[in-house]
């Protein structure tokens, strides 16, 4: 059979657009598809979000690592101190604040030392951390455990946030980077960051309970010294012993 040329034109339309047509169906089926499954998937970042598209968990390495974000403004990653070695998970609310996270790493040093965390933590509204599990490993040692925060919650947080990265990240005057560094002291000096108030934990091989006051000093601890007494203390304010048992006097 002898087709004319544009017979021949009309036969190839045809098949294109069959096959586009099936690819499209192809394509919409998986995109559309709420089940689909997959062995292994491998990415340097992974979003998880709501139907509106806002981000709910960021799951990331740590080239990819998700930013601090607050009353939808984004800040640099190395604002929140460490993020920018470490890969792991970051969770926001519903307004796509951050509200804590997972993130990890370890790695030896130039100088032979090892360093590593893993950190696990959970923020109150508009605020700082109130739930801490960490392992840290740094020039102070190691330590590892479970630490509580009292928080006000009242946005001083995200404030002291836009005037870090102002200071860290800005070309400022003398004068104005001193008023931020006042601005912030006053601002801890009032107990607008809050406190940690409970460890539990080992610190450099020492198990321990601590608590502290409100502005952060350490009143009570329960613990086992490294001759494996096992010692409660009591402080005043400024860190001086008021009570022990046993009594070594």
């Amino acid at each position: 059979m002898n087709l004319s040329k544009n017979q021949t034109r009309l036969l190839i339309i045809s098949n294109i657009s069959c096959w586009v047509l099936l690819f499209s169906f192809f394509l919409m089926d998986f995109i559309n598809g709420e089940n689909e499954k997959f062995k292994v998937i491998t990415a340097e970042r992974l979003n998880i979000v709501n139907e509106d598209g806002t981000t709910v968990i960021a799951i990331a390495n740590k080239q990819r690592i998700a930013n601090p974000v607050f009353n939808g403004k984004s800040y640099p990653v190395r604002l929140s101190e460490g993020r920018d070695l470490m890969a792991g998970m970051i969770f926001f609310n519903e307004e796509g604040d951050e509200m804590g996270g997972l993130v990890f790493n370890s790695f030896k040093m130039p100088n032979g030392r090892t360093a590593g965390i893993g950190h696990l933590s959970f923020d109150r509204f508009k605020d700082n951390q109130v739930i801490n599990l960490e392992y840290s490993e740094n020039k102070n040692g190691v330590k590892s455990g479970l630490t509580f925060y009292d928080r006000p919650g009242d946005g001083s947080f995200p404030r002291s946030l836009d005037l870090m990265n102002d200071y860290y990240f800005n070309e400022l005057t003398k004068e104005r980077k001193k008023q931020i560094e006042d601005t912030l002291r006053i601002m801890k000096a009032s107990r607008a960051f809050g406190s940690d108030r409970l460890f539990i934990g080992s610190n450099n091989e020492i198990p321990q309970l601590s608590m502290k006051d409100v502005l952060g000093n350490e009143r009570i601890k329960l613990f086992i010294d490294s001759s494996n007494v096992a010692k409660l203390q009591f402080f005043d304010e400024n860190g001086i012993i008021i009570g022990e048992f046993p009594n070594e006097k």
